[in-house]
């Protein structure tokens, strides 16, 4: 893991606030810029923007996650500094996986501990439910967002085709066809008693 352009306002403030960073175990921190650290053919720029999907990491490149806060009046920035630099650039698989009541544009560290438990999981869909917080409204990309995944005859069986999270997609799927089938019974049931208590 690598720290670059430790330098200016970066390094001041974290020379204030957490001076613990120089005793920092298995990271490498330098002043130098991604681009002058390490090859440029060794390099994936990791962006939102980017038309190129991440579908598995590659061991001998190194994957760059921006340090900077990307709001919407800096759409496309990341993607665009790839460009600039002539390296590699690509986006997280999160569309194939994931639907979202918010921007697909993730936090530094959601991205970081994401790709941590892809590695350790093999599994993209299981690690992007591992890591993404709840109020990303964040469901399986084969059902529904919102309310509309517990209603009856929802089509959830897609998810079987979704590489690399048929087991827990399929699972999820089989889970929310029960749900909305018990809500079914019991509604009708409750419909039933109303009608007893009305005779």
């Amino acid at each position: 893991m690598y720290l670059t352009s430790h330098s200016g306002q970066l390094k001041k403030n974290m020379d204030e606030n957490d001076k613990g960073w120089v005793n920092w175990k298995g990271i490498t921190v330098t002043s130098e810029h991604f681009s002058e650290a390490m090859k440029k053919e060794d390099l994936v720029y990791l962006s939102s923007d980017s038309p190129n999907v991440l579908n598995d990491l590659d061991a001998t490149k190194a994957y760059i996650i921006g340090g900077l806060v990307d709001h919407n009046h800096h759409k496309g920035l990341t993607h665009n500094k790839a460009l600039e630099f002539g390296i590699a650039h690509a986006q997280l698989p999160l569309g194939n996986y994931v639907k979202m009541d918010s921007r697909k544009v993730l936090t530094v560290n959601h991205v970081f501990e994401i790709i941590l438990a892809y590695l350790e999981k093999k599994d993209w869909q299981e690690a992007f439910f591992a890591v993404l917080p709840q109020r990303k409204g964040a469901v399986p990309a084969c059902l529904p967002v919102s309310t509309e995944q517990n209603q009856p005859g929802a089509d959830s069986d897609t998810c079987d085709s979704v590489q690399n999270g048929r087991a827990t997609s399929g699972a999820l799927a089989q889970e929310n066809k029960q749900l909305s089938k018990l809500k079914y019974e019991e509604q009708g049931a409750k419909t039933s008693e109303e009608m007893d208590g009305e005779m």
